[in-house]
């Protein structure tokens, strides 16, 4: 079978399955899912660790939680002083880690999870989501408030849908023991491949292993199995030539780029 035929059954499947299966279960809310304080934790543990690399710059990054309908549940950073005003942490990686997080949840469903990184190169000139837009949030939401409550419990976007679409790398769905998707998570404030490696950390460690890589239902591309990363680009090719993804589901080489895509010390990722 052609890898064009894979790709396109895959998009069958993604399609047909998410109409099949989102009407099956009953919507997961914020109320069901991990609280501020333990993703706050977690990403700081996760970036804190230095016996296990997950690439990157070092800059800290934003998280944010949605639930099963895309409702804004927490929004962290790694930063202990979140406040704008005094630190000037890098505001888009805010709306960037809530747009990776939609993206995973709205795409993925109990049959396929979806990193956001992975509709990547189906978005490139020639892919089946080539020009691919989504209704985004009405202007001045992200920048509604006290820029002090970013990043807080009171941050304005918690419990609004604010929608969006990213194909950079970092947002990863939630499954629980059912293998059924309850949210997401959308990481941002590194090289887009380091997002993903700490998303895919955190997620490991979420009250203590609810909602583990074992959960997930099935993956994409070469990944069948789970959401890792897939980074097959032909980086071979002259400068300015397009660059090719064999599964057509991959994602480019990041700078610092983490050991590996997944790099959770358990499970081998593409390298």
């Amino acid at each position: 079978m052609s890898s064009s035929t894979i790709r396109g059954l895959v998009s069958a499947v993604l399609l047909i399955g998410s109409s099949v299966t989102g009407v099956s279960m009953v919507a997961t809310t914020c109320a069901d899912l991990p609280k501020a304080a333990e993703l706050k934790a977690t990403l700081k543990a996760v970036i804190d660790n230095k016996e296990s690399s997950s690439g990157g710059n070092g800059h800290p990054p934003w998280l944010v939680e949605v639930d099963s309908t895309g409702t804004v549940c927490a929004v962290v950073t790694y930063l202990d002083n979140p406040d704008v005003t005094t630190n000037q942490s890098g505001l888009g990686h805010r709306i960037l880690a809530a747009y990776k997080a939609n993206t995973s949840n709205i795409f993925s469903h109990d049959r396929i999870a979806l990193a956001s990184g992975n509709l990547y190169s189906l978005t490139l000139p020639g892919g089946q989501m080539y020009g691919t837009t989504l209704p985004t949030a009405a202007v001045g939401v992200f920048e509604a408030g006290d820029p002090a409550k970013w990043g807080t419990s009171k941050d304005p976007i918690i419990g609004k849908r604010v929608g969006g679409f990213s194909v950079l790398a970092g947002g990863l769905p939630l499954f629980n023991s059912e293998k059924h998707k309850v949210g997401a998570i959308g990481v941002s404030g590194n090289p887009f491949c380091t997002a993903h490696t700490v998303a895919w950390k955190v997620r490991e460690k979420l009250a203590n292993g609810a909602y583990t890589v074992a959960n997930v239902p099935g993956g994409v591309g070469n990944h069948f199995t789970n959401d890792a990363l897939i980074q097959d680009f032909d980086m071979t090719q002259p400068p300015g030539t397009a660059q090719f993804s064999p599964s057509g589901f991959g994602h480019p080489v990041c700078d610092a780029n983490p050991p590996n895509a997944t790099d959770d010390d358990s499970i081998e990722g593409n390298k």
